[in-house]
Parts: C-alpha cells; structure tokens; sequence
C-alpha cells in the first residue's frame, strides 16, 4: 500500500524518499500514463456517444485491454516497488504495451503516439533504457501495423496502396484507383513499418541530445542547491537547511523527538593545539553522530545548527529513540576518546513533543544539553 500512496500523493521535499531520483522518476512515468489513459477513457465516451465515428466493436476491445494492462501494470509496480531498478523498465514496457493496442485498434488516429516510449525513456538517465524503448516503439510499429491492417479500424491508403498525388487518382470527380493491395505483406513494410522506422531512430537521435542537454542543467541546478544545503567540513547538513526544513508544514499531532549536542573543551583545544586541530575536533564529532545515525530511516537528519553544535531531528522519535541514539552514539565515542591525544567529547540533551511546538522542543533539548555540560564541570 505504501507504493500506491506514493503514486497518488503530493511530491514534497519534507518526505526523504523523494530524494531518490529513480522513484520520482517512477511515479511522474506513472502519471504520464495515468493521464493517457483517461484522455483514452474520455475519447472512448464519445465515441459511445456518437460524436466520433470509430467502429464501436473495434474501440471497446481495445480500450477493455488497455484497462486491463493498466491494472496489470498498477499490481506488478506495487509488488516490484518504486525503488526497484526493473520498475523503470516495468514503466517503459507499459508504455509500449499501451502504444501497441491503442495503435493496433486506432491506427493512423494514433500514428503520433508510436513515439510515446521513447519521449518518457528520456525521463530517465539510462542509455540502455532509451535503447529499449526505441527497440520496444519499432516492435510496435512492426506489429500495430500488420494487427491493424487485419483487425484495427481500415486504413484505405494501405489497402489501395495511394503513392501519388490526388490528381492521378481521381478525374472529374471519378477515383479512378480500384485495385487492392495484393501483396500486403511486403508493401506494409516497405512503405510502412520501413520509413516509421527510420523516423523513430532519428526522434531517438533528437529525443536524446535534447534530453541530455536539460539533464545537464537540472544536475548542474541539483548540485548547486544541495552543496548550498551542506556544512563543507562536516558533511552534514547546515543551519540554512534546518531552518528551511522547519519551515516547510508538517502534521501538527505528528510525534518528534530532537537531540542537541555541543562539542566540549572547543576553546582549550583551539588555544592549546591551534584552530586547526579544533576544526578537526568539531569535524571528528561529526562524523562520530553520523556513524551512529547511519542505520537509521532516511527521515532522521542531522544538521550543524552552530560553530560547535548539532541537532538531530527524528519524526515520529520518542524519548526511548533519542535515549537508544544516544547510548549507541556514547559506545561509538568511547574507543575514540580513549586513542585521543586531545580531549574530545561532546554535552548532550534530549527533548520530545509534537511538530507544532518543534521550536520550543530545540530550545529544551538546548537546555538539558547545557545540564549535562554543567553536571561534566562539575
């Protein structure tokens, strides 16, 4: 079910697992597909009503099997998830599959969605998944072609097999051509599946180059914005980025927990051993609270709120989370302060609530991290 909530749900940046690129990717395919398939639905209605004139018989078998891909496709991605590299191939073989009865049934009404494939292959970043759409859109072609010619709605050029203009085809109002197309095997595809063929190859070529030109930009954009959201000597994420994420709505009732620490002796350290060793200092602490963080869910962040502090935030943490992190950060600690050669240690305090009152619960977190570093002095 947690599959089928992220396909229908709103994409917001509170939520980690937006972040994975291959899921996002997943779930706008699966909206482009969504959106294909009800602008189908809608054209079915008409043509129910008559507006449209397609061969009623034709149409509903066509639609009946979309509808049941559909659903096909709905149960696989919820088994195979979002996160799944096949799912992306998963998307791009619906797509194809979608193409193949639409155009099987339609025929030249659909000529122009052959290329749908290939255009949503460019959502995603991998060369041989473009390389399998275009593969999967000339298959298409190849057997949209012969199916519709037999069972789809009638193409008239491909039967009377027209290749010239109208006026040597009719005179006086007269069409003057009568004779049927007696080798339809070999002229479909010479003067069909053939030359839709090499079209798809160059809107391949072009798909690509334009593809990988905006990817370049948004990459470019991507890295910008999260280099401007990390802390360069620790790794973790900076001031900036907490006060953006606090500001961001999040469900008032939803429980959260928030750990606070300060690095101990920072100022000793610096005037004793210089600031470079200080820096190292606030650097080592850091790395010791992302080790112990790095077996936790992807909502947990750390941040480094100031010159020698850091804030952990845990949605849904209770006090017995904040106190198991902080056992587990304390046992990581002990080994490095033993093979020290200059004191490291770090105060810590603890606070929990609701996100409505997450200000007020950093402020008392701040508090008993400052018990704690009193209790140390003493």
């Amino acid at each position: 079910m947690q599959t089928l909530k992220l396909l229908f749900s709103k994409i917001t940046d509170d939520n980690p697992i937006y972040e994975k690129k291959d899921v996002v990717e997943n779930i706008f395919v699966f909206r482009i597909l969504l959106i294909w398939h009800l602008l189908y639905t809608f054209v079915f209605i008409l043509n129910c009503l008559n507006i449209f004139i397609v061969d009623n018989n034709i149409f509903v078998k066509g639609y009946i099997l979309s509808c049941i891909l559909l659903l096909v496709f709905i149960v696989l991605l919820m088994i195979v998830g979002l996160e799944q590299a096949c799912a992306k191939y998963l998307c791009i073989s619906e797509a194809g599959f979608l193409v193949m009865i639409t155009c099987s049934s339609l025929t030249y009404h659909m000529i122009i969605a052959v290329m749908l494939p290939i255009v949503i292959a460019g959502v995603y970043s991998s060369k041989h998944l473009s390389r399998f759409a275009l593969a999967f859109s000339i298959f298409n072609i190849a057997l949209s072609t012969y199916v519709g010619y037999y069972f789809g709605v009638c193409d008239a050029n491909m039967v009377l097999l027209t290749a010239t203009s109208l006026e040597h085809l009719q005179k006086d109002g007269v069409f003057l051509l009568n004779e049927v197309n007696k080798n339809p095997g070999f002229t479909l595809f010479m003067y069909y599946v053939f030359p839709r063929s090499l079209i798809a190859v160059g809107f391949y070529s072009v798909s690509n180059g334009v593809n990988k030109m905006l990817r370049r930009t948004m990459e470019k954009a991507h890295r910008i914005k999260k280099e401007a959201a990390m802390d360069d000597m620790t790794g973790l994420y900076n001031k900036n980025k907490l006060l953006d994420d606090l500001e961001k709505p999040k469900e008032p009732d939803r429980k959260v927990a928030v750990i606070y620490w300060d690095v101990n002796q920072l100022k000793f350290v610096n005037d004793t051993y210089g600031h470079g060793k200080g820096d190292r200092l606030i650097a080592r602490i850091a790395g010791t609270i992302r080790l112990a963080a790095a077996n936790d869910n992807d909502n947990v962040r750390v941040y480094r709120y100031g010159g020698d502090e850091f804030i952990m935030i845990i949605p849904d943490g209770t006090e017995d989370d904040a106190l198991s992190f902080i056992e587990r950060w304390n046992k990581i600690m002990e080994p490095i302060q033993k093979d020290s050669k200059i004191p490291i240690s770090a105060s810590v305090g603890y606070a929990c609530g609701r996100y409505a009152d997450i200000n007020k619960i950093i402020c008392e977190a701040d508090e008993k991290m400052y018990e704690n570093k009193r209790v140390r002095r003493d």
